[in-house]
């Protein structure tokens, strides 16, 4: 006759021995039955950021329907759709299309959130319903406070592109530089930064002037800060108010004094040149945080998503990478369960494990027990533990004869 408290305790055993080989290895997915897995992708079709918004939508859908056709979606199968709603550019706006997704879509995450106001507007919403949130904007408050490990930032911190800006410009011999900073977010988070290390180079900080979105002039904002001959002006801004300001500049004559703005606004896919004509933009330099594109995570993601040869598309490959990092973070966690995948994100891009730029082949390393590091489209990135990105490059270009001319890489 056997004896029931031996037997108990040779479970006991082998089931703790289990569980410590499961906590050692990476969690493997199972088959599981269920429909789609639905990730949300909150976009600008319209507003500021419209020139970005159709670019990052495509790539959220290429990127699912890649992981979907060669490595069978995730967890046994189950498929990745996605769900595009317009932001508009917008908080109130965004707020709304982000209660769709969450309310009606039923996503079990959010992406793309190329403006910082409104990944803080719906940031509340999601982390009350303990849905990830994965962001294109640079506001230092959108991975500030107590997020529950469920905001994660693929794009460069405000603060520190601030500092990035500084340095180009006394690079290029600037030594007294006036600010003309947009009253967001984003724009605001460079502000101090920029300022702190422009004055550790040996440089002058002549002025700093806010503006509001949408004003009928800019004209003595100009006036003011241009009028005191400062070498560089840091001027963060979106596309309609740097279009509406790089105008007034040229016809008050201060086209001598360097303009240093960001490359969402002084780009903006080409429609920067296209608004205000190659005179105007002359000379305008502008700054952006670059995919490595000689990587073989963005040739795969360029090649899949059909960017054109020579293009550094930058939105789009960090959406790429938002749906890259969930699909593995689901396979690792073995379950589509967004508070339990979650987990998940933070170890499949810092590793330890096999460096992987490859979505499929991440899905299949997970599936053969193997740890990994994605490394990826849109930066050769790892996260802090409050969700930020380490290792991001700079490029700064400069607009000549109606073109961009990338100048300088900067970290």
């Amino acid at each position: 006759m056997t004896d029931s408290s031996s037997f108990e305790r040779r479970a006991f055993l082998r089931a703790a021995g289990a569980s410590l080989a499961a906590l050692a290895a990476p969690q493997l997915a199972l088959a599981q039955g269920g429909g789609p897995i639905r990730i949300g992708v909150l976009v600008p079709l319209s507003g500021g950021g419209g020139a970005y918004g159709q670019g990052m939508a495509n790539a959220a859908r290429k990127a699912a329907d890649y992981i979907n056709a060669e490595a069978g979606g995730v967890l046994g199968g189950r498929k990745l759709e996605i769900l595009v709603e317009d932001s508009e550019s917008n908080p109130t706006a965004g707020v709304a299309a982000a209660r769709k997704l969450l309310d009606v879509g039923k996503v079990s995450a959010i992406v793309g959130l190329w403006s910082s106001a409104v990944a803080m507007a719906i940031k509340p919403l999601t982390i009350e319903k303990g849905i990830p949130l994965l962001v294109s904007g640079s506001g230092d408050e959108v991975t500030q406070g107590d997020n529950k490990g469920l905001v994660w930032r693929f794009q460069a911190r405000g603060s520190d592109w601030g500092a990035v800006f500084a340095r180009a410009a006394l690079k290029d011999g600037a030594r007294k530089a006036s600010l003309l900073v947009l009253q967001t977010p984003f724009t605001l988070s460079m502000v101090e930064p920029f300022a702190a290390e422009f004055r550790k180079g040996g440089g002058q900080v002549l002025d700093t002037v806010f503006y509001n979105p949408n004003q009928p002039s800019y004209r003595a904002e100009v006036e003011k800060v241009f009028g005191k001959k400062p070498d560089a002006v840091f001027l963060p801004s979106y596309l309609p108010d740097l279009s509406a300001i790089a105008r007034e500049v040229y016809r008050s004559g201060f086209s001598d004094t360097r303009i240093y703005a960001n490359s969402s606004s002084a780009d903006a896919e080409g429609a920067f040149i296209k608004n205000v004509g190659k005179a105007v933009a002359e000379g305008i330099h502008h700054i952006q945080s670059i995919p490595p594109a000689d990587s073989t995570a963005y040739k795969t993601f360029a090649r899949v998503a059909g960017i054109p040869a020579g293009t550094l598309a930058i939105f789009p490959s960090n959406v790429w990478d938002e749906i890259s990092v969930l699909a593995l973070a689901i396979e690792r966690a073995g379950s589509a369960d967004p508070q339990v995948f979650a987990r998940s994100i933070l170890p499949v891009v810092n590793g330890p494990g096999k460096t992987v730029e490859n979505p499929v082949d991440g899905l299949k390393a997970l599936r053969a027990r193997q740890a990994i590091a994605y490394s990826g489209a849109g930066s050769r990135f790892q996260f802090t533990p409050t969700g930020d990105q380490l290792n991001r490059e700079y490029g700064h270009f400069v607009i000549r004869n109606g073109a961009n001319q990338l100048v300088d890489t900067l970290k």
